[in-house]
């Protein structure tokens, strides 16, 4: 076996995450997508009157 490539060291080294905090986070964001399209829905029957 061979090395292509030697590891870098500026490359960030990886951390682990909890499960939980992301599954916080894209519940998060799903919601501030949600209020988002309803904004949108409101300006735009708005915009028709």
């Amino acid at each position: 076996m061979f090395t292509l490539l030697s590891p870098s060291k500026v490359f960030p080294s990886i951390k682990t995450v909890d499960i939980k905090d992301i599954h916080l986070y894209m519940k998060k964001f799903e919601e501030s997508l949600r209020n988002f399209e309803e904004l949108q829905k409101e300006s735009s029957l708005n915009e028709n009157r």
